[in-house]
């Protein structure tokens, strides 16, 4: 093998790598991201639901003749 094909392959194995680290990278900080949003969702629904009072029928009711 001559020094210019080791070099080469070599390179290839190290961008390999990298790229398969960056990848893996990605995809966690996505699961993370998609996590995160879903939390703030819900807590943001609860916060609603708590801050709305309770339903109550404030029209005026006209008595039957």
């Amino acid at each position: 093998m001559s020094r210019k094909s080791n070099i080469k392959l070599m390179t290839k194995i190290v961008l390999s790598i990298s790229f398969i680290i960056l990848f893996g990278r990605l995809v966690y900080s996505a699961v993370g991201a998609y996590s995160h949003h879903q939390n703030q969702k819900q807590t943001q629904r609860e916060a609603q639901t708590e801050a709305r009072p309770e339903h109550t029928d404030t029209t005026k009711s006209i008595p039957a003749p």
